[in-house]
């Protein structure tokens, strides 16, 4: 038992050393939210995304699908195919895409990230059914389906998204700005204005390793 203590120990302090050596040689200036522009391709990775480095070019376009497909199929809002001589070809197993001026990352679909900062910020988009109701002109049951919309923020340094909550800016965001979390903590309307304090938050801070 006691080696098996010892072994485990070693090893979380192994993984721990390599997260912190790759944190330490991170180059800050390679950072997207400081790019000039944006590099056109697919991220496979958060790490291409973090780097303005896509892993892969191509023919690639954003497909919207219909609501009804989102609604009773269960499929995302929108998919990504690449086009080639072939035809058209889902593609699978990426993180994020960049159209050369906008930049998406891939949660229930391809949303568009509308700030970036040390939290990135994008809005997912869907559908969901509701009860259904019945329409006694032809006797059948009919569902209604309804957008739904989540904010959600991704850390740039380390790629965790959270949703935009209020417990979520006061549990693990704030904390690092001890003086906008005060402010936080003592504002009345603060479930009304949770995108104003993660903007604030990226106004004040910048990513450092």
């Amino acid at each position: 038992m006691k080696r098996a203590l010892l072994f485990l120990g070693s090893l979380l302090l192994t993984v721990s050393a390599v997260a912190q050596e790759m944190r330490n040689t991170t180059d800050l200036s390679t950072l997207i939210i400081y790019a000039k522009e944006y590099n056109k391709g697919l991220y496979r990775s958060f790490k291409d995304f973090q780097t303005n480095s896509p892993s892969e070019n191509g023919d690639l376009v954003i497909i919207d699908r219909s609501t009804a497909a989102q609604t009773y199929l269960l499929a995302d809002k929108n998919q990504l195919v690449i086009r080639d001589g072939a035809g058209e070809h889902k593609v699978k197993d990426y993180w994020g895409y960049c159209d050369g001026r906008n930049l998406y990352v891939k949660d229930n679909g391809l949303n568009k990230i509308i700030e970036t900062g040390y939290y990135c910020i994008y809005r997912q988009h869907g559908q969901q059914a509701s009860r259904g109701y019945y329409n006694p002109a032809d006797m059948t049951v009919n569902n209604i389906s309804n957008p739904v919309e989540l904010v959600k923020v991704i850390n740039i340094m380390t790629g965790e998204i959270y949703d935009l909550s209020a417990y979520n800016l006061r549990k693990y965001i704030l904390p690092q700005d001890n003086e906008l979390l005060e402010e936080f903590r003592s504002d009345k309307e603060k479930k009304d204005k949770l995108e104003y304090y993660i903007r604030r938050f990226n106004q004040r801070n910048k990513p450092t390793i």
